[in-house]
């Protein structure tokens, strides 16, 4: 874990802003607009910072591991499936479950029809850049990621000495990035205050008693996924039952549910896994990388949260949306993945490429401390599964007889 983590655990104190905007939302709501700038101040600096730490974060990831061929490219593959399985079944049940909420439940803006027209080419267009710094310039999630990957793995064939220096330049701007960041959350409370004093101020609270397909629709996709899916997954690739694996980690599992942070959750995923047998040249690789580029549980619920959310605004979605929202979860969850506080910004990137209001951002942000703890634990869970099965995999292969 790098230092650049440790400012996490400041994170605890955002809950206390999230109960204050509400606080002040429901008993004096004319007084938003005056507080309003406070919340755009916090969310234009975090995604000032989110994207280059996404592109440094992802190739430092990718081109570091001495093994990615080997190791590195099969835990690639699996965290690609699972992500897709998870970002699928996340819009599916979200589809099916989402007909009964009204729009305009909540009194929130409608979508803007211009930008909720999507096409292949659309689509195509949102997924491949021509032009890297008009993608940073516009915020485009999945064309950074999809140059860091390039990028990242164009590296691994050039000369030693070039390798190493651009991989050491690139961890040094994720040290300097993440240290801007810290500074930046340390006023994470008064931020999310003021976005959900903005966004709540005025909110019709009787209609989300009526958000309840919503809770249904995480529950019911979290389960499938944590105890279906994954460990389908297991039995299927590792060839042992699942669930002995499930008690050997319960340490993490439980790390993850109660902290709400993948990354605090590392060492003791770390020293579970190898405690279970893994070898530590798997998780050395696998575990970086996951927290980097593996978010089942956030791809899931963001997908759901999206779906609700297009549904409030009164959006139709097509089939070429539903499908664009799995390319963009699976893309944003990966990019958020061990970046505090990224999902504001990452949620607030979608929302544009979706023509939402970024006034969802308040509906996100009170559902998303509540879901956020089970939804890490999905994330650890997915990382823990695919370093089993590549270890496997690896010590059958012989690529692992040094172990």
């Amino acid at each position: 874990m790098s230092p650049g983590f440790r400012p996490m655990h400041r994170l605890y104190s955002i809950p206390i802003g999230l109960l204050l905007g509400i606080l002040l939302a429901l008993l004096f709501p004319a007084g938003a607009p005056y507080v309003a700038w406070l919340g755009q101040i916090f969310l234009a600096v975090l995604k000032l910072l989110i994207l280059p730490l996404i592109l440094v974060s992802i190739y430092a990831s990718l081109a570091g591991g001495t093994d990615l061929r080997q190791i590195g490219g099969r835990a690639l593959g699996y965290y690609l499936l699972t992500s897709a399985v998870a970002a699928t079944l996340g819009t599916v049940i979200g589809l099916s479950l989402s007909h009964d909420i009204p729009a305009g439940l909540l009194d929130l803006p409608p979508a803007q029809p211009t930008e909720a027209a999507f096409s292949l080419e659309r689509m195509i267009a949102n997924l491949i850049p021509s032009n890297l710094f008009a993608s940073l310039a516009e915020g485009n999630v999945l064309h950074i990621v999809f140059v860091a990957v390039i990028a990242a793995l164009a590296s691994r064939r050039l000369a030693a000495d070039h390798r190493a220096t651009l991989l050491g330049g690139a961890q040094a701007l994720d040290a300097l990035v993440m240290q801007m960041l810290a500074g930046v959350l340390k006023l994470a409370p008064i931020g999310v205050m003021a976005l959900v004093y903005t966004g709540l101020a005025g909110m019709d609270w009787t209609g989300v008693l009526q958000l309840r397909p919503f809770v249904w629709a995480v529950a019911l996709a979290a389960f499938l996924h944590a105890l279906i899916v994954m460990p389908t997954l297991y039995r299927v690739r590792a060839g042992r039952s699942p669930w002995p694996f499930v008690a050997a980690c319960r340490e993490p599992l439980l790390t993850a549910l109660s902290t709400a942070s993948s990354n605090a959750t590392y060492p003791v995923s770390k020293r579970a896994l190898e405690a279970a047998g893994i070898s530590e040249r798997v998780t050395s690789l696998t575990l970086p990388l996951g927290a980097t580029l593996n978010m089942d549980g956030s791809a899931l619920y963001q997908s759901i949260l999206l779906i609700f959310m297009s549904q409030l605004a009164g959006a139709d979605l097509s089939i070429w949306q539903a499908l664009f929202i799995v390319l963009l979860t699976m893309a944003s969850s990966a990019g958020t993945a061990g970046i505090p506080g990224g999902g504001i910004a990452m949620m607030a990137f979608m929302l544009d490429l979706l023509g939402l209001p970024q006034t969802y951002l308040a509906l996100y942000l009170v559902v998303d401390r509540f879901f956020d703890y089970p939804i890490t634990a999905i994330n650890v869970w997915g990382d823990l599964v695919v370093a089993a099965i590549v270890d496997r995999e690896v010590r059958g292969s012989g690529l692992n007889r040094q172990d």
